[in-house]
């Protein structure tokens, strides 16, 4: 009978806490026009890139094993140098769409994924993912080019491609789940294409 009383009030205040937390995202994710995603249970939020998330992205990059760096970067470094940096908080170029997924730790928040779109012609856009390493496998990244897919075919991008290295299985299938097919293998790389039907009325 102890037993279960001690536990009851432990459940309510966890509830409690996943409810406040729920809320609080969504109040942040209103306030900064984002769409709420839901994430194993977890209160997550979609938005644009802003100027003053070179805090978050640097923490971001930060907890990117190396290898998962070499896979987006094709590069061979522990840490993203600060001249690539600045390359990827460009927002004021209209050609670029970089989209983030935010959650919330206490009251903090911290970027989980971010996704890049960039028109390379009229009509094409090249997409680039990257997911915080210990989050892989669990639906984000998913979520995030599928938020991705949607936001170019809205504006008018009739042609995704991506070059992804041969080794990265995990974004060779997940690209696959969404329709993409491989046109071409070279040095090492796959490029894959997504032809996008418009928009529906």
């Amino acid at each position: 009978m102890h037993f279960l009383r001690s536990r009851v009030p432990a459940f309510t205040v966890a509830r409690g806490a996943i409810a406040r937390s729920w809320a609080r995202c969504r109040r942040i994710a209103a306030s900064e026009g984002a769409e709420m995603i839901e994430f194993r249970g977890r209160s997550v939020y979609l938005r644009r890139l802003h100027a003053e998330d070179r805090p978050l992205i640097e923490e971001f990059l930060a907890r990117i094993d190396s290898e998962d760096l070499r896979m987006r970067f094709f590069g061979g470094f522990r840490a993203v140098p600060p001249t690539l940096l600045d390359h990827l908080l460009r927002i004021d170029d209209p050609e670029r769409l970089v989209l983030v997924v935010i959650g919330t730790d206490g009251g903090r928040r911290e970027v989980l994924a971010v996704g890049r779109a960039h028109t390379s012609a009229d009509t094409t856009a090249e997409l680039a993912l990257l997911v915080r390493s210990n989050l892989k496998g669990l639906g984000l990244g998913a979520a995030l080019l599928a938020r991705l897919i949607a936001h170019c075919r809205n504006r008018g991008i009739s042609q995704l491609v991506a070059e992804v290295l041969q080794q990265n299985a995990r974004m060779l299938r997940l690209a696959e789940r969404f329709g993409f097919r491989r046109q071409d293998a070279h040095f090492g790389t796959v490029r894959l294409v997504l032809e996008l039907r418009p928009a529906a009325g």
